[in-house]
């Protein structure tokens, strides 16, 4: 299932009610206000890079913010084509 989180994780409990409901196969995407939760320091980046889950943030997103250097080591990012190809290869979607 592909996750889209678009608000910020110290602005509402997206989020965490996501990693709630996610699988360790979930696809989960960042966008807009909620690539902070991508940080390396990120309270959620526990809970959030567990499992096999792939996170991703979008690319434009990071740069706008002026975060791409404090980034978790894991996360991916994807600019908007890779978006649309996630949303193409996963029929269950849900933003949050």
């Amino acid at each position: 299932m592909l996750h889209i989180i678009k608000s910020s994780p110290y602005a509402t409990h997206a989020l965490s009610h996501c990693l709630a409901y996610a699988t360790p196969d979930s696809v989960i995407v960042l966008i807009n206000d909620a690539v902070l939760g991508a940080l390396a320091n990120s309270p959620l980046g526990a809970a959030l890079f567990t499992d096999n889950r792939s996170v991703y943030v979008l690319e434009e997103d990071v740069m706008a913010r002026g975060v791409q250097a404090h980034l978790h080591p894991q996360v991916k990012q994807i600019d908007m084509q890779g978006l649309v190809q996630l949303t193409e290869d996963h029929v269950t979607q849900m933003t949050w």
